[in-house]
């Protein structure tokens, strides 16, 4: 469900307790899948699932860029988002996935809770998509996934850059082969950019 990131907008549209609850885990549900990415399958294509979680986000794109342009944001992520050691985990961290949600169900949550935390988590993806005078990098990973009531750290790691941006695997890793793996995808159909191609 796609929805605004300004307050009054999230009011009005007066969204019972279920459905603002279902809101809510459907958004820390993608971040958590962007968060927990590990090595080959980080990627900053891993970042429109959770920007079109906004009403305002386009659409994602139907096909991949051209490989020059692939391949420059490709490296783009490999220099600033990533980083030589897995970050640690922080001791107020919540190691038992069964009590990530908990808050959403306490029985002295009250709906007005609920919007503003619905409310947090849409500013903070505004904030992580809305990046246009400089790069991305993991310190904006690390602030999306700061809203995550388990505050779990996230493996910022890449395999080495032979392996990731050029042919060290090829053709079962790395950017080039991922590009080149969707080339033979028909012309006419949308692409799924988080598979491998060729898609049919």
């Amino acid at each position: 469900m796609r929805l605004p990131y300004i307050i009054e907008e999230v009011i009005v549209l007066v969204l019972s307790v279920n459905k603002l609850i279902e809101a809510i885990l459907e958004r820390r549900s993608i971040i958590r899948v962007h968060r927990d990415q590990r090595m080959d399958d980080r990627c900053w294509l891993d970042d429109y699932p959770v920007w079109l979680m906004l009403n305002d986000t386009p659409e994602e794109p139907a096909k991949l860029p051209v490989h020059e342009e692939m391949m420059n944001l490709c490296k783009n992520f490999y220099v600033f988002r990533r980083e030589p050691k897995a970050d640690k985990i922080p001791p107020r961290a919540i190691r038992d996935r069964r009590l990530w949600d908990k808050d959403l169900y306490a029985p002295t949550l009250i709906r007005t809770n609920l919007i503003k935390e619905l409310f947090k988590i849409q500013v903070s993806i505004k904030n992580h998509r809305d990046i246009s005078y400089r790069h991305r990098t993991t310190e904006d990973d690390r602030m999306l996934y700061s809203i995550l009531p388990e505050k779990m750290p996230a493996d910022f790691r890449l395999p080495p850059r032979k392996d990731f941006l050029e042919d060290g695997k090829a053709p079962i890793a790395g950017c080039p082969a991922f590009h080149k793996s969707h080339d033979s995808c028909p012309k006419d159909i949308p692409c799924n950019t988080h598979a491998w191609g060729p898609c049919t």
